[in-house]
């Protein structure tokens, strides 16, 4: 069969976010609903936390899994898997905190946004108000200074579902991906869960190349050959190109939320080895007293000169030049553990499998303000990861109470241990609340000197900050 233009263009990736109760899970469940592929086979799709859709000949791939936290945690890890985040909003209720929370988290990515406004079917709704609301947040839809559009739905009846994969499929034929079936794999983990009969069941989406039965793939250092391919259908597959989501049998545990899976490759001297991610380099400068090291390379020496003006001040270029990228840069790469920055340079399948074949992270950029941000978020987290070296022991806050006028955290310690004398700071999510001394570690009122991981105790600091159950303490020796 003669390959049409659609079929040089990977499926667009589309997740939903938005407040709780807005109508993300009926909005979904209206979407799946359409998919044809799936009645051809008799039934709509099942759960395997993604899912396609076929709308005027279009393929469209559903994240119906993430939420905000998973969607950042993939971000933190170096996988941006959507390409266009469905921002729901419910006409009768308005912007509320979570979706605020979500235009946060969508504003840190490259992702084209849509705005589904829900539930106008019921009464007492405002879609001139929510737009209105949008815009105080700075997303400015058409109508209101902007061009983001805006579709009006209420799933239950159906109403607005055939406008809204119009749209998606509008937005994405702006800016298409190329399908890259051949390339070196890389899709990314979007859910993952022990199954009864089955064992550990991983949910990926493919991003380029093709997954395959049989193909030796890598997550996070877990090596495994790939064992069975299951599609959103339920049906057994031998392969999956880009764009693809499916399900892998094979893995020994459960893959942790946004984890690369990349193709095992063999080295020189036989080694087997997959690229490293952003996070893996990260990981691997822990407890490095240097700055986060980077190699740039650009298209012209204007190019060069505008993004090493800008960096931030934390990131060390050991190499940087123009033109395509070369063996020798490679080769530097790997003996510097750093990646390599390529700003508006085609980088040739043959090159990204000389990185991959040695474990060389590649991120390709053609707007300069993205390469910075993501350096400066890079950067962040490698100084997170140096600061993650020195904590001895951690405790999650699980009741407080009072003896003799001083508040005690009664606390699980879960990681390494907890001494008297120790430093020691509480964290409420990402906020530092202050930071402490460990006066007293208690036991069935029996006092001990330390504590180690999977014991409960009750901890006496000083001074005693304003902590509540769910804080973390993080310890950092004395």
């Amino acid at each position: 069969m003669e390959k049409t233009k659609q079929d040089f263009i990977r499926p667009p990736v589309v997740t939903i976010m938005g407040h709780v109760d807005h109508g993300k899970t009926t909005l979904l469940d209206a979407i799946r609903k359409t998919n044809v592929v799936a009645a051809e086979h008799g039934g709509i799709t099942q759960h395997i936390g993604a899912y396609q859709v076929t709308h005027h000949g279009k393929t469209i791939t559903f994240i119906d899994t993430p939420g905000h936290a998973a969607f950042e945690q993939m971000r933190s890890r170096g996988a941006e898997v959507a390409d266009i985040v469905v921002l729901v909003v419910a006409a009768n209720d308005g912007v509320k905190p979570q979706t605020v929370e979500a235009i946060k988290h969508i504003k840190k990515t490259s992702c084209k946004v849509i705005v589904a406004i829900t539930k106008v079917d019921l009464p007492n709704t405002s879609v001139e108000k929510v737009k209105s609301q949008l815009k105080g947040q700075d997303v400015a839809v058409e109508g209101y200074g902007g061009d983001i559009p805006v579709v009006e739905v209420a799933a239950p009846k159906n109403k607005g579902i055939a406008e809204l994969l119009e749209v998606i499929n509008l937005v994405w034929d702006l800016s298409p991906a190329p399908s890259l079936p051949n390339d070196p794999l890389e899709a990314v983990v979007v859910e993952s869960f022990l199954a009864k009969n089955r064992g550990p069941v991983t949910t990926v989406i493919v991003i380029i190349g093709t997954l395959k039965v049989g193909q030796k793939i890598m997550v996070d250092q877990d090596s495994i050959s790939v064992r069975a391919l299951v599609d959103d259908t339920g049906k057994n597959i031998k392969e999956a190109g880009p764009g693809k989501p499916v399900e892998i049998l094979g893995f020994k545990k459960v893959m942790e939320v946004g984890g690369i899976v990349t193709a095992r490759t063999v080295t020189k001297n036989g080694e087997t080895r997959a690229p490293a991610t952003m996070a893996e380099i990260i990981a691997k400068s822990e407890g490095a007293k240097s700055k986060f090291k980077v190699i740039i390379k650009a298209d012209v020496a204007g190019s060069l000169e505008a993004v090493l003006a800008n960096l931030p001040q934390k990131a060390q270029v050991i190499s940087s030049g123009t033109g395509e990228i070369t063996d020798n840069d490679i080769a530097f790469a790997k003996t510097a553990n750093a990646p390599i920055i390529a700003f508006n340079i085609k980088v040739p399948p043959q090159t990204r499998v000389n990185a991959q074949r040695e474990g060389i992270y590649i991120k390709s950029y053609d707007v300069i303000y993205k390469l910075l941000e993501d350096l400066e978020e890079v950067v962040a987290g490698f100084e997170q990861a140096k600061q993650e070296t020195k904590i001895v022991g951690r405790a999650k806050i699980v009741a407080t109470f009072t003896i003799e006028g001083a508040r005690i955290a009664g606390a699980k310690v879960t990681y390494g241990k907890l001494t008297v004398g120790d430093q020691i700071v509480i964290r409420r999510g990402q906020k530092e609340l202050g930071s402490a001394k460990i006066l007293s570690l208690k036991r069935f009122k029996k006092n001990y000197q330390e504590i180690p991981a999977g014991q409960d105790c009750g901890i006496g600091m000083e001074p005693i900050l304003d902590f509540t159950e769910q804080d973390i303490i993080e310890s950092f020796g004395s």
